[in-house]
């Protein structure tokens, strides 16, 4: 039910009240309070009918309402104050554009009944009908200010709870014992299933918008551990939202009261007994919310943070790399009317550095534009920039791509991603070579990138180089290990190296 039909049924609901009240402790007849609640009944089962809008239901309520008060006074005078009850319902229904069409309806039907019926001027059915016209003008008012009230809340009330739920998860975030880092909570949920099971080896699997399970976090060890031939008990554990065992793994589901969180898949030393999976999902029940907080922050913040990519790579290509364009059909009509060979050398200069520039800009829109998609995995991702790359330079890039078909974590797989971007693009920029060679195997929990070229090598950094900090502090935040080479082949080149083990 919206604000405007509870404001009609109060408004109805009260006038017919006080005028029922009035009627029973005055000497009024009370003829016309039944009038008056046959026209309001009448109205209000159109209403919810829906067979009309608001708004001609209650000019056809004020036409009646009017036609009643002038036929039953003044024996039944009752009928005269709900003329105003019809302006209230159209001001905040439609605005003062159908109050004032009710008040004008309520006049015309008042003036001709009243002539049709009386044959002359009445003062006392005039003063009434002045008076109550005049209460319904002022309430009209009042409804059409209710009805702005109405609509600029409504219109808000998404922006200010969201606002009010923003400011408590920034207040909340700096409280909470581990963050809302998903890495260190779903550490904590390995945690306690180990105090429970003897485990080999775990993993917490997330699924994805695909339906596929993504590793989230791997326990401590040496021993190889995949989840491409868990996809059927990762499934029914996923589905029955209860522990599954298998053979020499066990799959325990994070579930809050609504929600299906992830799936801990355990690699067992021996088969754990029935109370040690008890308690072990016990524990799971305190992990599994503080978990999906994690997730959903994450989620969020990451569809911010490709939305200003977005927005910033929009605005560099419709901005500044359409004025440098610009500059360059500029820079063409002063080469076509230079004479001076030295002019017409620096302007070819120029134009060369221009057209440098714009290339830049747009390679900057593509990096920015270039993120993992849904369907593709990092390696296809770096393999399709990788491509724009040698289409747009002088380099010849080699790719060669080993991928598996499991899915790393989509934080891990974006700042991967960064980190070979700024490579290949350093190598483009700086490296002078001929050749770049980008290897990509990416096997969760393990991942091995390497970009190398056959310039120049690395040359000493400038002071407001910042590319290389900002590649240490991406890998860092994703426990990978970043490694520079240069030389790299027989004496020159570089190769940039991120490891995740």
């Amino acid at each position: 039910m919206t604000d405007v039909r509870r404001v009609a049924i109060a408004a109805r609901v009260f006038t017919l009240a006080v005028i029922a009240s009035t009627a029973v402790v005055g000497d009024v007849g009370r003829a016309g309070v039944w009038y008056v609640l046959a026209i309001a009944a009448f109205a209000e089962a159109l209403s919810l009918a829906q067979v009309l809008p608001e708004t001609p239901v209650v000019v056809i309520e004020g036409v009646l309402t009017a036609a009643a008060a002038v036929a039953s006074f003044p024996a039944n005078e009752a009928a005269l104050p709900y003329l105003a009850t019809p302006a209230l319902i159209a001001g905040i229904a439609g605005g003062f554009r159908w109050a004032g069409a009710v008040l004008v309806s309520e006049a015309v039907v008042l003036g001709a009944v009243s002539w049709a019926l009386v044959g002359n001027y009445d003062a006392d059915l005039a003063a009434g009908s002045v008076t109550w016209l005049t209460t319904g003008l002022g309430l009209g008012l009042l409804g059409t200010f209710t009805r702005h009230s109405i609509t600029r809340s409504s219109t808000d009330s998404t922006y200010r709870s969201a606002l009010d739920l923003i400011k408590q998860l920034h207040a909340l975030s700096g409280r909470l014992t581990s963050g809302l880092d998903p890495v260190d909570l779903a550490d904590h949920v390995l945690a306690a299933v180990g105090e429970e099971i003897v485990v080999r080896q775990a993993v917490v699997a997330v699924r994805s918008g695909s339906g596929a399970f993504t590793p989230l976090r791997y326990s401590d060890g040496a021993i190889p551990f995949s989840i491409e031939d868990a996809d059927d008990l990762l499934y029914r554990c996923w589905q029955s939202r209860r522990p599954i065992l298998g053979t020499s793994r066990i799959a325990l589901p994070l579930t809050t009261e609504t929600e299906r969180v992830a799936v801990v898949l355990v690699d067992c030393v021996s088969q754990p007994d029935k109370r040690a999976v008890d308690r072990a999902m016990e524990h799971l029940e305190a992990q599994a919310i503080r978990l999906n907080a994690a997730l959903l922050f994450n989620s969020v913040r990451e569809s911010a943070t490709s939305e200003e990519r977005q927005r910033i790579a929009r605005e560099v290509h419709d901005g500044v790399a359409q004025d440098v364009a610009s500059l360059g059909y500029l820079i063409d009509n002063i080469a076509v009317t230079a004479t001076d060979p030295e002019q017409v050398a620096d302007v070819a200069r120029l134009r060369k550095e221009v057209s440098r520039v714009v290339a830049e800009l747009r390679n900057s829109v593509f990096d920015l534009r270039n993120e993992v998609a849904a369907t593709q995995g990092v390696g296809q991702s770096l393999a399709s920039f990788a491509r724009h790359v040698g289409s747009h330079s002088d380099l010849t890039v080699h790719v060669t791509l080993d991928e598996s078909t499991v899915r790393m974590r989509p934080r891990i797989e974006a700042e991967l991603l960064r980190i070979a971007q700024e490579a290949i693009n350093n190598a483009r920029r700086h490296s002078g070579g001929q050749n770049l060679w980008v290897d990509c195997r990416i096997h969760p929990p393990r991942a091995e990138i390497s970009v190398v070229d056959d310039g120049a090598g690395l040359g000493s950094g400038r002071d407001d180089s910042h590319g290389m900090k900002i590649m240490q502090e991406r890998a860092d935040r994703i426990g990978a290990d970043l490694t520079v080479q240069s030389p790299a082949i027989d004496g020159h080149g570089t190769r940039v190296t991120i490891r995740i083990d």
